[in-house]
């Protein structure tokens, strides 16, 4: 790769414990770019990873850098890409091959010799980043660089947004309040919808929902049942994950023949009310990621969307570090009590 180079970075160090390590990064090759990290956010799924441990679960990533959630400046770039080095941009983190049967669908995210960079490939934890010249996309002229590692929980909303199927109009809830659930409330209410409940576990969650313009919050989806009882709900993406009872509740929410997206992460298999499933014809959705499913890509979207999305996002940055306090960061990302919603480090 020529010529390499020091440089600092995050690395899993057991668990709920990170550190700071030397990585080499060399010169980008064909097709690729070299970027200065700026900003990079820490996702709820960094968190799983913080929490269990490098080995836990059957993962390991002894060597990886995190990091999926990504704002810089082009630094280098390989042969063959025009992109100039100074251009700020955010990162899809995924080198996809564009070959394979997923690819040529537009399915991306599911490539079959797909790379996720800040999982199995070095992410932007660090102060610079290697990503192929097609995941990486020029920021709008007010956007500054920093604010980049947004687009990917917005991308994240695109997708489940455009799976929920909502449109002008559309009556929808959100489960759980967290950086994806918020970023959801925006990106259904840029899509037309007219009506977007949430739940929030805490006070300061519910605050910020309202804020950003939620018809009303619940603390959880039994009490938006009871309060929504008769209420012909569209669509609920369930971004809570863990243990919880989302995806019953979303069921019990949601109208007949309408959809529940599953954003979030299980631990383990979950209780499915087959009966009310089956019965009211819920149509219930996986979804992960983003993906290329037609002229614009949705992450391509997404970075779109920053230009107008920019200062109600903002503020739901509720921390940041410099790279050298990555423990203090992450802490701080795993413990609500710090009132944290969306915490970065800044490289």
């Amino acid at each position: 790769m020529g010529r390499m180079a020091t440089m600092r970075a995050v690395a899993w160090a057991g668990p709920r414990a990170v550190a700071l390590a030397d990585r080499e990064i060399g010169e980008p090759p064909p097709g690729w770019v070299r970027l200065r990290v700026a900003s990079a956010g820490i996702c709820g799924s960094d968190l799983h990873t913080y929490r269990r441990g490098p080995g836990g679960g059957g993962l390991r990533l002894p060597d990886s850098i995190p990091g999926h959630e990504v704002g810089g400046v082009v630094d280098a770039v390989g042969e063959g890409v025009e992109l100039a080095a100074g251009a700020k941009v955010a990162v899809e983190p995924v080198a996809v091959c564009f070959r394979c049967h997923e690819c040529l669908t537009g399915h991306t995210w599911h490539c079959l010799n797909r790379v996720f960079l800040g999982g199995d490939g070095a992410g932007g934890m660090a102060g610079a980043m290697l990503a192929p010249a097609t995941s990486v996309y020029p920021l709008p002229e007010r956007v500054p660089a920093v604010a980049g590692s947004l687009a990917e929980p917005v991308a994240v909303a695109v997708h489940a947004v455009s799976e929920a199927g909502v449109r002008l109009g559309s009556r929808v809830v959100i489960l759980g309040a967290g950086t994806v659930g918020l970023v959801n409330l925006l990106v259904a209410k840029r899509a037309g919808a007219t009506e977007v409940y949430l739940t929030a576990r805490h006070p300061f969650q519910a605050e910020a929902a309202m804020a950003l313009g939620a018809t009303a919050t619940f603390p959880d989806g039994e009490a938006a049942r009871r309060a929504l009882r008769g209420l012909p709900v569209d669509a609920v993406i369930e971004t809570v994950g863990g243990s919880a009872p989302t995806v019953a509740e979303g069921v019990g929410l949601v109208r007949n023949r309408g959809t529940v997206v599953m954003l979030g992460a299980f631990g383990s298999d979950v209780a499915l009310p087959a009966t009310p499933l089956l019965l009211k014809e819920v149509r219930l959705v996986g979804a992960v990621c983003y993906g290329r499913p037609g002229p614009r890509s949705e992450f391509g979207l997404a970075v779109d969307l920053l230009d107008e999305l920019l200062e109600p996002l903002e503020p739901l940055v509720t921390h940041e570090f410099p790279l050298e306090r990555a423990a203090e960061a992450f802490a701080a990302a795993d413990d609500k009590a710090s009132g944290s919603i969306k915490v970065r480090l800044l490289p």
